[in-house]
Order: C-alpha cells, then structure tokens, then sequence
C-alpha cells in the first residue's frame, strides 16, 4: 500500500472514529462531572444537598439541531430556578401529528446508537457546568416492541451503564423503564406485569453490575396497578397525578399535562391553575421532586409547527402567546434562581442586582 493511501485510508478511519462522538480515543480521560446521590431521602450533588425543580424534556435527544436548542436555554432555565431536565433514550410520545415520531436510540439488539450517545453526553456536560442534575430515561412504551428479545433489552440496560460510567457522567439518575405494564402499548413481557417486582429488581441488577454507584428507579404506569416501589430501587418514581409517597426519594418524571398537542402551548386558566397547585404540593414535600410536562416542551411538530420548544416561550394564554412561561416565573419567584448550590430567592437577587 503507497504512502498516499495509507494516509488516506487513516483519514477516512480518524474521521469514522471521531464521527462516534462518545468513544474513547487513545489516551483519552474524560473528566467528571459532578457526582449525584440521595441521602436521607434528599438530592444531594457534589456533596452538596441540593433542590430540584424540574422539566420533562423527553425527546431532547432527537436530533443534533432539537439538542443544541436545550444546551442553549439552560441559563435560561438556571437564571429561573429549573436545575433538573429529563430525557429519553428511546424517544417519549411525539404528540401530534405522529406520536411515535421520535427516533430510537438503541439499535434492535440493544447497542446505544453513536449519535444519540454524543448527544446525550453533550447535554449532560452542559448541565454539569451549570451545576444541574439529568434523569436519563432508557426505555418506553413507544419503542420497546423494536428489540428482539430480552437478551436485546439486558444489553441495552448494561450499554447504557457502562457508557455513563466510562464517560464519568454522574450528574445523573436513570428510570429504567417508563411507564412499565402500560396495559395498550408495553409489549415485552420482561416490562410488564405479573411478577413486576422480580422484573424490575432484575432491570436493576443489570444496571448496578456494570454501574453501582448510579441511582436508578422504574416509572410504574399510573392506572395498570403495578407498585412505584420494588426491591434494589434507589429512585422512588412515580407520575401524573399518583400521590406523594412519604418515604424514599420521589420522582414525578411526568405530571399530568395540562395542555394538548394538537394545540401545544395553550392552557385554560384551570390548567395553570392546576399546573401551579403541582408546584405548590411538591414544595411542600421536601422529599419529592417534579418534572413539569407539558406538549408545548415534549412533542416534535405539533399544532405550534416547532416543538420540541426548549424555550419557555409565551405564558401559555392563547395562540400568539404559546408557552410555559408561568412555570418558569413561578419557581423563579417562589423558588429562586439557581446559582449552584444553592437558590438564589427572588428578594435576595433583586438587592444583588441593586
């Protein structure tokens, strides 16, 4: 082989590597973030114990353009309280006019796709400097039925632990599986009922083996009657409107949407209204933490034609004003703006500001 293709052929091979994104190169030491855990059913991160206040960003993941958009609003986010985001590696429901829209992020035999890694890791490290949490979510309902079997699933669970592990992202939680035993739409028996306390235990297990140092829970499906608690968990998830449990770290990944994606960013005043209530429960509940959902954040197109909107956009009260502004002012004003690792209330930043 002549000099000029050997190099040729080098290139080609450095520009596939680097096109991995996550993947190590040699000598390659990715620094880490700061560490996340729970301690006394509290948040705690960098050995800090922290409040979290929360949006569900589901299908941040999508594209390259649908991340950065997130990476670019998380000083929006931090200067209005909002140090938590959650998102999915198997994409959630894409609203209208395709609510399965959403790419997959695992191949069919359980690998986690390059593109979808490089992103994720991207978005974390961004949190990271601005002193927030992740909840990295695996699997849901919408895209379980593509791998092939359960040995696909274990390897997908594992995959995901090791690239966290390896990459030192540890600003972060995991749900495992969201929604397990939706009665319509979780096909794999291995995410479903009956025996869902030894699945989910066993889901655990695999994680841990390969990452025991991150924490992890399974979001139950509200209305299918399997149990937000189960042996091994670290994470108390639950969502919608499923009350608050008194013990364990609680996570709401996804409280019940107040506006519809056919019409994303719209809310009747009962909805605010209703939004605001979740706000005021769950800052009551020093042991709880929620991720705001709503259409206007989660879908991809919608009625609105640009989600999902990392923006918070209008305060929510018709067309020409689409958005989730009031739950961004809401934390800001009942909460303060966060300055890791700690608020910063609304008083003491308007006298800094003097």
């Amino acid at each position: 082989m002549s000099m000029g293709v050997r190099l040729r052929f080098a290139v080609v091979f450095a520009t596939f590597w680097c096109g991995l994104g996550w993947v190590a190169a040699a000598g390659d030491e990715p620094a880490a973030t700061r560490e996340f855990g729970i301690r006394g059913d509290r948040a705690w991160l960098g050995g800090h114990e922290v409040d979290l206040w929360g949006l569900r960003c589901g299908n941040a993941l999508a594209s390259e353009a649908i991340t950065e958009r997130h990476v670019r609003n998380l000083d929006n986010m931090a200067a209005h309280g909002i140090n938590l985001i959650g998102v999915y590696i198997q994409g959630s429901n894409a609203g209208w006019p395709d609510a399965n829209a959403a790419p997959n992020g695992f191949t069919r035999d359980g690998r986690l796709k390059p593109a979808t890694a490089r992103r994720l890791e991207t978005l974390i490290r961004e949190a990271d400097k601005r002193g927030m949490v992740v909840m990295v979510g695996l699997f849901t309902h919408r895209k379980d039925q593509e791998f092939y079997d359960d040995a696909s699933i274990r390897r997908a669970v594992e995959a995901s632990a090791r690239f966290l592990a390896e990459r030192k992202l540890k600003n972060v939680f995991v749900d495992i599986c969201h929604e397990f035993s939706h009665p319509e739409r979780m096909d794999k028996e291995l995410l479903r009922e009956p025996d869902g306390a030894a699945k989910k235990a066993k889901l655990t297990a695999w994680f841990k083996a390969v990452a025991p140092d991150i924490e992890v829970g399974v979001c139950p499906d509200a209305d299918s009657g399997t149990a937000d608690a189960y042996p091994g968990m670290d994470v108390r998830i639950i969502q919608k409107d499923m009350p608050i449990p008194a013990e364990g770290f609680v996570v709401n990944v996804e409280t019940l949407r107040q506006d519809v994606y056919q019409n994303d960013g719209i809310f009747a005043p009962s909805g605010i209204e209703y939004v605001l209530d979740d706000c005021r429960r769950y800052q009551q509940a020093p042991n709880a933490v929620m991720l705001f959902h709503a259409a206007f954040i989660q879908g991809i197109t919608n009625h609105g034609g640009s989600a999902p909107h990392a923006e918070m956009g209008g305060h929510g009260t018709g067309r020409d004003d689409r958005g989730v502004r009031f739950y961004y002012e809401w934390v800001r004003d009942h909460v303060g703006r966060w300055e890791y690792p700690r608020h910063v209330p609304a008083e003491s930043a308007a006298q800094v500001g003097n």
